[in-house]
């Protein structure tokens, strides 16, 4: 298969996707109704609709990260591997590091307009963590790529 057949290949997935992804965007606007059987316990039901927007979402990364990896060279797809690996560790130790330092300093880690729940302590640890290891993947990622220029 040559480059341009497989270029082409890829362009028609992603139109596809896209296609798939706005008619699931307008059949999620649309459905209103509250979702039938939600636990009490979780609040107020969501609509069908941003269930079915939500899924679809989901399902459209999945694909596209499998195609867009799938195009990548072997040297993209190196510095990808040894950035998440190295640069994702690293920035989860020092960006864990660095909440439990300020909790226990007694930091206000949460903004004041967000109730201090332990749902929310929850949330705000899982993005602390999620954006460390993103910074530490960003760094080591450019780092690959200046060491082997």
């Amino acid at each position: 298969m040559n480059v341009e057949t497989k270029t082409t290949n890829a362009k028609n997935h992603m139109d596809a996707l896209t296609v798939g992804l706005c008619t699931l965007t307008v059949v999620g606007a649309g459905a209103t109704a509250a979702m039938p059987f939600w636990p009490q316990q979780l609040g107020n039901a969501p609509s069908i609709g941003v269930v079915v927007l939500a899924a679809g979402l989901a399902v459209f990364l999945a694909l596209h990260t499998y195609y867009w990896w799938r195009d990548l060279d072997e040297a993209a797809k190196e510095a990808h591997k040894w950035a998440w690996w190295w640069g994702g560790n690293i920035g989860f130790i020092v960006g864990a590091a660095v909440f439990l330092t300020a909790a226990l300093a007694g930091v206000d880690i949460l903004p004041a307009p967000i109730p201090h729940t332990d749902a929310a302590l929850i949330a705000a640890g899982f993005i602390a963590a999620f954006a460390a290891q993103a910074v530490g993947y960003g760094i080591a990622w450019c780092g690959w790529w200046i060491a082997r220029q």
